[in-house]
């Protein structure tokens, strides 16, 4: 949502010098950086990520390609992102969730996007709209107290009164 709501204000500083495609691009790019911080469950994790975003962002920035090759690139670094340091899950799962938010987001940008203020506010609203979807993808659960095993417990608690007797 903020990243919706920020994009007018970058593209009407940035779009008289690199124009709307070229501000755009580094819009994807630098909400890349600042994303992982925000969704971290740790602070650590987050300065991790944001590094790593950062790195595998550069040289994409350096290479100043289109917008639309920026958009199609942002979902990758994302899905390393969040899959390596942020929210790591065995690998297959990873790439399945990854692909599809990816996809899912690419296809919302392709349809929404037009170099303008309009179109390029619109579509990173939608592209980041979609990838807030993954704080719904379920992640490892902790077990609670009641979900581990009855006879556990029973001999959990039947050793703790053994104990308390032989003192």
């Amino acid at each position: 949502m903020v990243a919706g709501l920020g994009a007018p204000l970058w593209l009407l500083l940035t779009a008289p010098r690199l124009g709307y495609e070229g501000g755009s691009a580094l819009y994807a790019l630098g909400l890349l950086v600042v994303y992982p911080p925000f969704v971290s469950p740790d602070r650590r994790r987050g300065v991790v990520a944001a590094v790593l975003a950062a790195l595998l962002a550069a040289p994409v920035a350096l290479l100043r390609p289109d917008a639309l090759v920026v958009l199609a690139v942002v979902p990758l670094v994302l899905g390393v992102v969040r899959g390596a340091v942020l929210f790591p899950r065995p690998l297959a799962r990873t790439l399945a969730y990854e692909m599809v938010f990816a996809f899912a987001s690419l296809l919302v940008v392709a349809i929404l996007y037009e170099p303008g203020l309009f179109g390029v506010t619109l579509s990173a609203w939608g592209f980041w709209l979609v990838q807030a979807g993954h704080a719904l993808v379920p992640g490892d659960r902790a077990v609670n107290e009641s979900e581990t095993d009855p006879f556990e417990r029973a001999h959990a608690a039947a050793l703790a009164i053994l104990d308390r007797r032989s003192v």
